[in-house]
């Protein structure tokens, strides 16, 4: 369907759901400092702005804040790097200054004495601070420390993969944020579909377009808020390589969680359905487009095929009727397909389940599919989900994720 979505329009859709960076504002904990005067590791100029700056930076940050350059020009030694340094970020984080709070992790970092159990923290905050401040070498440097040592945080490659964006190494951030992902999901935690939607503005607004499919599916998959839902949806209707039987368990995915957005979709709809061999399904599809203000009500072509679907109504169902008895093989599998439409999800369940036992291949699969819906539009999910798990090959098989998305999704409300 790939007439459905300009390049442009897609990319604007999809920029609207970018995942920001997380601005680093906790301290990070550190040893307490002595100003040892004779010990060399302060000096005395250094001491005698440091210790009022100190003194006034909780209660008044703003008048400190004037005060930050001449403190770093003082700064020569790792220790007075160390202290310096946490006393800049403090003052940036009050003040909400990133730049300053930049500038004294920098510095925490450069003196080379940071604590054991504050590296890691210092070293993420590092990460994301860079990238915002566009320090974009540094900051995967900072990453890349943190990552060893804490290499299950998932926050680490998320932040990555943002970085990676940057230099438009665009398969290196969704191999980061696959990373990330994969870390939260063996820390137990469920999908987010902020992580999944990321991955799919990544893929869809850089032209890999069959990335850009996958990470579609991981999106329903993550049981999405309605916007992210539908962005999806329109990526894979505008970028999927499904044959036209494929296009069509597609759309009728899209028709039940409501995710037809477009008239091209209905447009594409109408044509894989054709009011002549399935007329109810295309009655009740029109006329949810028309109610939706979506399809015009009258001279269209969406309003000519209800037109066909309203005439063909009757004499459709009762030839179903008639050869539904006898039907076997692909014959059971076209009624079963057609009887959907009307609603006769138990009988297309039988017929859907005769034609799986006796075909093979990608006709097994197309029955199987059938089944699936046929055992969802009766509410029968975990029956449902059993017999799109049995799909394991081929576009259908990705199609068997989607539906199963979808099913989790209905039982769990």
């Amino acid at each position: 369907m790939k007439r459905s979505i300009s390049r442009a329009a897609l990319a604007i859709a999809l920029s609207l759901g970018t995942v920001g960076m997380v601005a680093a504002t906790a301290t990070p904990a550190m040893a307490a400092q002595k100003k040892k005067s004779g010990g060399g590791e302060y000096s005395k100029q250094f001491i005698e702005v440091y210790q009022p700056m100190s003194k006034t930076a909780e209660s008044d940050p703003a008048s400190v804040k004037a005060q930050v350059p001449s403190l770093t020009a003082l700064i020569a030694s790792a220790d007075e790097k160390l202290a310096g340094g946490q006393l800049v970020y403090n003052v940036g984080a009050k003040t909400q200054d990133q730049a300053m709070q930049y500038q004294g992790l920098k510095l925490m970092i450069e003196s080379g004495k940071l604590p054991v159990e504050s590296q890691a923290s210092v070293y993420l905050a590092g990460g994301q601070l860079g990238y915002n401040q566009k320090d974009y070498a540094n900051a995967r440097t900072y990453l890349q420390q943190a990552a060893t040592l804490t290499p299950n945080d998932p926050a680490i490659p998320a932040t990555m993969a943002e970085v990676y964006v940057q230099e438009k190494n665009f398969a290196e951030a969704l191999n980061s944020i696959d990373k990330a992902m994969k870390l939260r999901a063996a820390a137990g935690e469920a999908p987010t579909d902020t992580n999944a939607f990321r991955g799919l503005a990544i893929a869809a607004n850089n032209g890999l377009n069959d990335q850009a499919a996958l990470w579609a599916v991981r999106v329903l998959e993550s049981r999405p808020r309605p916007e992210y839902r539908t962005e999806a949806y329109k990526v894979l209707s505008a970028l999927s390589r499904y044959t036209k039987d494929e296009e069509l368990d597609l759309l009728r995915l899209m028709y039940r969680a409501d995710a037809l957005s477009m008239p091209q979709q209905y447009s594409a709809y109408l044509e894989q359905a054709d009011a002549r061999r399935r007329p109810a399904e295309v009655k009740a599809l029109v006329e949810k487009g028309i109610a939706a203000g979506i399809l015009k009500p009258s001279g269209s072509l969406a309003a000519d095929e209800l037109g066909i679907a309203k005439t063909r109504y009757d004499t459709v169902l009762k030839e179903l009727n008639a050869d539904a008895a006898s039907a076997s093989g692909t014959a059971a599998l076209n009624i079963a397909d057609t009887y959907l439409g009307y609603r006769k999800s138990a009988e297309a369940e039988t017929l859907y389940r005769k034609a799986a036992g006796s075909l093979t291949g990608a006709e097994k699969d197309r029955a199987l599919t059938g089944l699936g819906i046929a055992l969802a539009d009766q509410g029968k999910y975990a029956d449902a989900r059993a017999a799109f798990e049995q799909i394991t090959t081929g576009n259908r098989s990705q199609l068997a994720r989607l539906w199963i998305a979808y099913v989790n999704n209905q039982s769990a409300s």
